[in-house]
């Protein structure tokens, strides 16, 4: 599908936009890491306000692409559709500053027992937004060659099952210990909110499956 001068702008400054969540993201999964090895202190206060930088970045991205369209870059009915995947795609970037500045706000460490499973939730995460990155490119550039990318659909809705089963065990693991209740619900929250994240992936995934379904010919 090709595009003009004013599309081929919208489409650049959309993965500029995708380029600066994942880098966001991947300042997060960075310092839930950091988190994990080293506890609390001045580096998660310093990473923190990294994610909360690199998140106003995107934000700054999508306000550009906002205005883009304003001007009147393609046609209406993709112009609700890039709205809707860049408010959605926004939404990981202001989960993950949320989350961790509710970790340095609260004084949240994970137990020995939850590290591992909060690494694996992390690590598929950062994955499935990967997937969903090149699936954005591609159907951007073509709309109609959904069918080809199938696969990725299904990777994507893979790995979302996947966390969600960490998370669900992660969470079993955490109501088994002898901690107070308050504790149990705290850290319940943190890790909930980590796989939350995932959940924003699929939906992404889900809107672009719809786009596939409505622009197929």
């Amino acid at each position: 599908m090709p595009f003009f001068k004013k599309e081929r702008e919208v489409l650049e400054l959309m993965n500029q936009h995708i380029e600066a969540v994942m880098y966001c993201n991947q300042l997060f999964v960075e310092s839930l890491e950091i988190l994990n090895e080293k506890g609390l202190g001045f580096e998660i206060e310093r990473m923190a306000k990294e994610v909360g930088k690199a998140e106003s970045k995107a934000d700054d991205i999508r306000h550009e692409i906002i205005q883009s369209l304003l001007k009147g870059a393609l046609l209406p009915e993709s112009r609700r559709e890039i709205l809707n995947i860049i408010k959605k795609i926004d939404d990981i970037a202001n989960k993950c500053e949320e989350i961790i500045k509710q970790i340095s706000l609260q004084n949240i460490e994970f137990f020995e027992e939850l590290k591992p499973s909060i690494k694996k939730i992390s690590l598929k995460t950062k994955l499935q937004l990967q997937y969903l990155q090149e699936l954005i490119n591609k159907i951007f550039t073509n709309f109609y060659h959904g069918e080809e990318y199938h696969n990725e659909l299904l990777e994507i809705s893979k790995l979302e099952s996947e966390i969600d089963e960490i998370e669900y065990n992660a969470i079993h693991t955490l109501f088994n210990m002898d901690i107070e209740l308050a504790k149990k619900n705290q850290i319940k929250a943190i890790i909930s909110d980590i796989a939350n994240i995932s959940d924003i992936g699929e939906d992404i995934s889900d809107m672009l499956e719809m786009i596939m379904v409505l622009r197929k010919v």
